[in-house]
């Protein structure tokens, strides 16, 4: 059985993580920052994994979320993985990251998403989007609330809101 105490060296890491995602980067220079500070954290992150560091539900959380900020399917998976093993194991966050995991790893491999977790920033029209494709028609009426992953509108109202008060 895994120790049950948190890595707090990952902890670190995925507020570093969710710090970046606070802000808005409007720049290639500040995208590249950030896709540069992200690909340490995963470096970090596979480390931890090969030296046996990410066993509890956070850990599994924490990893998942890092993860799931790369570029490859095969990282959307794990972070899948992650999700799913922590969810599993009563943590309710990892819910809607089994959702938004599902739908970057199904994007990556070129399919539409399903739970209508993924969206884009126009820098047009400085305004968040859906990405698109997306095939929701196959979901459970109550999945979406199960998962806790809210409307695409309540979504855009959120997403947006940052803009407004950046």
């Amino acid at each position: 059985m895994p120790p049950e105490t948190d890595n707090l060296k990952l902890e670190e890491l995925y507020l570093a993580d969710q710090g970046d995602r606070s802000k808005v980067y409007d720049s290639p220079a500040g995208l590249k920052d950030l896709e540069q500070r992200d690909a340490m954290r995963r470096a970090l992150v596979g480390e931890m994994i090969s030296r046996g560091e990410v066993s509890t539900p956070n850990d599994l959380y924490h990893a998942a979320v890092i993860l799931l900020h790369g570029g490859e399917p095969t990282q959307f998976l794990t972070a899948h993985r992650f999700a799913c093993m922590a969810a599993i194991n009563g943590h309710r966050p990892s819910r809607w990251l089994m959702a938004a995991t599902l739908d970057r790893f199904l994007m990556a491999v070129g399919q539409p998403q399903v739970y209508g977790t993924q969206f884009e920033h126009d820098r047009q029209s400085n305004q968040y989007q859906l990405r698109l494709p997306i095939d929701d028609a196959q979901i459970l009426s109550f999945e979406k609330k199960f998962f806790n992953v809210p409307t695409v509108s309540e979504r855009l109202s959120q997403l947006n809101g940052r803009l407004s008060n950046k």
